[in-house]
């Protein structure tokens, strides 16, 4: 039996009423989709609405044949040009989720990165839940402005926890006004929060991980004035906060800070925008200045601040292959009767390349990618395409046994626990990361980032293979390692150790034994400028098809000859990319940056008309690789 059609309704579209008497015009962006499409259209107001809709007011308005959703960015007065304008079809909320500061700083943000306005507004401003904006109310009080704002790194300390740091430096502080705190992982951002509640001190929490209701709520009290010290991850930075006097970034050079999502911008880069915009506060801390906070330093632009600090630094290096010199041996057997022992390695997994027993050649898979083993039992899979290798056999000689090329955590907390029999061994990795130990004897093995809390810190603090941390092939390795280095040393207590499995006499057992980082960081960026490398130059990765790359390089090249691309543009590539298919590197200089972007910008805009794949590109990644 046939079913009878079922019409779509037909919706007749809402009388809007005349426009408003004042400013009926609102230019607002619109969340269309089209990444291509970063201008703001003009909108009439009804008058109906216009005591109700002001400047960052969520609006629906009428977008093709659809209704969707704007923030208005600007109310202007009415031309004949207007006249022909489609209404604002409804107000989403009573209370406006940006300000005329945040609405600059989201349009500052879209341009330098080279996105559109509402690739930043879904990082910034949390969906709408209706139900939160029941019931509150404004408390804002004026407060006087910052009088002269200031700029400032603190060096995180040795022998003290990261975040009781940051809450001492942030109850410390005399300014008044509002305070913004910002942290990297979710896991800062608890400890941070049972640090302030520990401290007695009231907060409000912008963590995006909250459910959907709390979340929109807290935003919205926020917005109202209703917390002095809020607290969140990087879209916090773009929160409307009245009164706002002082912003804090902690562990500013953590990758982190990048969003993962389109126009892939940096915190620690808007915070600054943000600060010198509105005249704040503006505190980093670190155990590391990235090279472009050392830049700042050098210039003057921000001050430092580190307290001198004598610390117990050995080193050795591994002279026969061995895991643990004799020297670091002797060291560890001594720390492990009085407390845990933390060991910093540089890898996951069991084993992170492997090669035949026989005559050592690598294994390699069918695709081209390196074998690895996640486990001693395991068998070779690829790190590429995940092909495993149940009865692998060298394509060289045959030989089925493999050779451990490059050890992962499995492997080195295998011949750790034999090196130091019948104690605890305990391992910590971004996938199963250990939050705290007791201080109780043990072996804790951590990769960088994840190490835990040690109750009264660590006996002692070991890092294995330093010279494998520094021979990354990213292009901030270097200065990654040396980050790590100081992170996990800081973790020892007032009486432990650190004891490096590298040559004695090398910068960086300087550099720790003084807690000063500044020699180091001081190469690094000599090597930069000697290179043009960022962040002396401006980078842009550009991904996609090799082909198509290929004929975008030739396309730039032309018109850089032709006085239509940057003059100090250098293109490099195409190369193939095991993870994003091809890329190319564009170097320029910093003040001609806005120039690359706008002229790629454009270059997907005519790609949009043509119906063509737009091409995907970073500004300024954490890493070229």
């Amino acid at each position: 039996m046939l079913r009878p059609l079922k019409l779509k309704i037909q919706r007749a579209p809402q009388p809007s009423g005349p426009a408003a008497n004042h400013l009926p015009v609102a230019s607002v962006w619109v969340d269309s989709g089209i990444s291509t499409l970063a201008e703001p259209f003009s909108y009439l107001i009804p008058e109906k609405l216009s005591t109700q809709i002001q400047i960052g007011s969520r609006v629906q308005v009428p977008f093709k044949d659809k209704h969707l959703e704007g923030i208005v960015i600007a109310r202007t007065s009415l031309s004949s040009e207007s006249r022909e304008l489609k209404s604002i079809y409804k107000l989403l909320g009573e209370f406006p989720v940006a300000s005329n500061e945040t609405l600059e700083l989201i349009s500052l943000t879209s341009n330098f990165w080279g996105g559109s306005p509402y690739d930043v507004i879904r990082s910034a401003i949390p969906p709408r839940v209706a139900s939160s904006e029941k019931g509150l109310t404004s408390s804002v009080k004026p407060v006087a402005n910052v009088s002269k704002s200031i700029a400032l790194f603190h060096l995180l300390p040795p022998k003290s926890d990261p975040v009781s740091v940051l809450v001492s430096l942030v109850m410390a502080s005399k300014v008044n006004g509002t305070k913004l705190v910002i942290v990297p992982t979710a896991r800062d951002l608890c400890r941070l929060s049972d640090g302030l509640n520990a401290a007695g001190i009231a907060y409000k929490s912008l963590d995006s991980n909250l459910p959907r209701a709390d979340r929109y709520r807290n935003f919205l009290e926020v917005s109202l004035g209703n917390a002095n010290i809020i607290i969140g991850m990087r879209g916090a930075i773009f929160a409307p906060i009245p009164n706002l006097t002082e912003i804090y970034l902690h562990q500013e050079n953590s990758e982190h800070y990048y969003e993962r999502r389109a126009p892939y911008w940096n915190a620690r880069e808007v915070a600054w925008i943000r600060a010198k915009l509105s005249h704040l506060n503006f505190h980093l801390t670190g155990y590391v200045p990235s090279l472009d906070v050392g830049i700042d330093i050098e210039a003057k632009e921000i001050g430092y601040q580190a307290e001198r600090v004598k610390m117990s630094v050995t080193a050795q290096s591994s002279s026969n292959g061995e895991l643990i010199p004799t020297k670091i041996y002797q060291q560890i057997r001594k720390s492990i009767l009085t407390g845990p022992v933390l060991f910093l390695v540089p890898a996951k997994g069991y084993a992170t390349a492997i090669s035949c027993s026989k005559c050592r050649n690598v294994a390699m898979c069918e695709c081209g990618g390196k074998l690895s083993k996640i486990s001693a039992k395991s068998a070779p899979i690829c790190v590429i395409c995940s092909k495993t290798y149940q009865n692998w056999k060298c394509g060289w000689c045959g030989e089925n046994r493999v050779f451990l090329a490059s050890r992962g955590i499995e492997r080195f907390a295998e011949e750790i626990g034999r090196s130091f029999p019948n104690q605890s061994v305990i391992q910590s990795t971004v996938n199963d990361p250990r939050d705290s130990v007791s201080s109780d004897p043990a072996l804790v093995i951590s990769t960088p980032g994840v190490e835990p809390i040690a109750d009264g810190g660590y006996s002692a603090v070991i890092i294995l293979q330093v010279d494998r941390f520094l021979s990354s092939s990213a292009s901030n390795g270097v200065e990654r390692a040396y980050s790590n280095f100081f992170a996990a040393s800081a973790l020892v207590s007032q009486s432990g150790a650190i004891a490096l499995v590298f040559d004695d006499g090398t910068p960086i057992t300087s550099a720790l034994s003084t807690w000063n980082p500044a020699t180091i960081t001081k190469r690094e960026i000599e090597q930069r400028i000697l290179l043009e490398l960022p962040p002396f130059s401006s980078a842009v990765l550009v991904m996609g098809d090799l082909a198509e790359l290929s004929r975008l390089k030739s396309a730039l090249d032309s018109a850089k000859n032709e006085s239509r691309a940057p003059k100090s543009l250098r293109v490099y590539g195409p190369i193939s990319s095991p993870s994003d298919g091809a890329k190319i590197t564009l170097l320029v200089d910093p003040a001609e940056q806005l120039e690359l972007v706008s002229l790629l910008r454009e270059i997907n805009k005519r790609r949009a008309i043509s119906k063509k794949s737009l091409l995907a590109y970073r500004v300024n990644p954490y890493s070229l690789d």
